[in-house]
């Protein structure tokens, strides 16, 4: 009979340890939650601050863009643009990779001899011009080009422009040196034509170059000379037998009538004074087009080269 509390006693305190387990149980699953939550909203705090980076970093992109464009250098403007050699053609041509293409280059206000020229073939000089070209744009360490404010390009799709090797305008340089003359001026690309003009002034009073004796383009200018003397005799013998043919037969006026051709044509010395009336040259089939202009026989007289 005595035996039974210590039972009853065994049982509730039995009861009283389960009900203190279970309590420790929750308390740790609470716990765990509390540790989970805390855990995801680190996670949530990890990914809203990764976000702003990410946003922030995009917007110093768009702004270090945005002051790229801006700082960008202008074609028109006195800007020098760089650019990489690809090759260069002759005296005053050359291949660079601009705006992220090859693409050619014509160095504006000057014009150097012939090295390949169809009808002109290798004029003198022009391997030398072509030599120091080639021997200035491969050993520059920084090579750049200017635009001025007019045409960007010629008809052959050729950019137009000032051509800078290490801080030095390359027209200019061989201008100096008597390797090109000052040529091709077309208003109003003409922001350093008083340099280049002061530059060929020194070159012809030195005789260097094309500037000395039989240099390819005194050879040229006595060609063209030859040719107008030609022309000019032969219209003078037209117009000696045009005024005796007329003195003979007064009153037949529809002999020495002369063709709608001849009423409309115009001819002009050289090419200088054809451009002053025809910036861009004329086409064959124009009035003013005549073979002896049409140097290259392409059918276009004094074009812009």
């Amino acid at each position: 009979m005595k035996e039974e509390p210590k039972s009853e006693n065994n049982e509730q305190q039995k009861d009283k340890k389960d009900t203190s387990d279970s309590k420790k149980d929750n308390n740790t699953k609470q716990e765990n939650k509390d540790v989970e939550k805390k855990k995801q909203h680190k996670e949530k705090e990890k990914n809203s601050d990764s976000k702003k980076d990410n946003s922030t970093k995009q917007e110093n992109k768009d702004v270090e863009k945005k002051e790229r464009e801006t700082n960008k250098p202008k074609p028109g403007t006195t800007d020098r643009i760089p650019v990489e050699l690809i090759s260069t053609v002759d005296g005053d041509t050359s291949k660079f990779i601009y705006d992220g293409k090859i693409q050619s280059f014509r160095f504006l206000l000057i014009d150097t001899p012939e090295t390949k020229h169809p009808r002109l073939g290798k004029q003198p000089f022009g391997q030398e011009a072509s030599d120091r070209t080639a021997e200035l744009l491969n050993n520059a360490n920084k090579i750049e080009v200017e635009f001025d404010v007019g045409q960007k390009q010629d008809k052959y799709r050729r950019n137009l422009a000032y051509i800078y090797v290490d801080g030095e305008m390359l027209n200019n340089i061989l201008v100096r040196e008597g390797l090109a003359k000052v040529a091709y001026v077309y208003p109003p690309n003409t922001r350093y034509l008083s340099e280049l003009e002061n530059s060929q002034e020194v070159a012809k009073s030195e005789k260097i170059g094309i500037w000395s004796l039989d240099s390819a383009f005194e050879k040229e200018r006595k060609e063209e000379s030859n040719t107008q003397n030609k022309v000019d005799n032969k219209a003078q013998d037209n117009t000696s037998i045009n005024d005796n043919s007329n003195s003979s037969v007064e009153n037949d006026s529809t002999i020495n009538k002369p063709s709608s051709t001849d009423q409309n044509s115009e001819s002009f010395p050289n090419c200088t004074a054809l451009r002053e009336v025809y910036p861009n040259g004329v086409p064959q089939g124009h009035a003013a087009y005549e073979s002896k202009h049409d140097r290259d026989k392409d059918s276009y007289a004094c074009e812009v080269n």
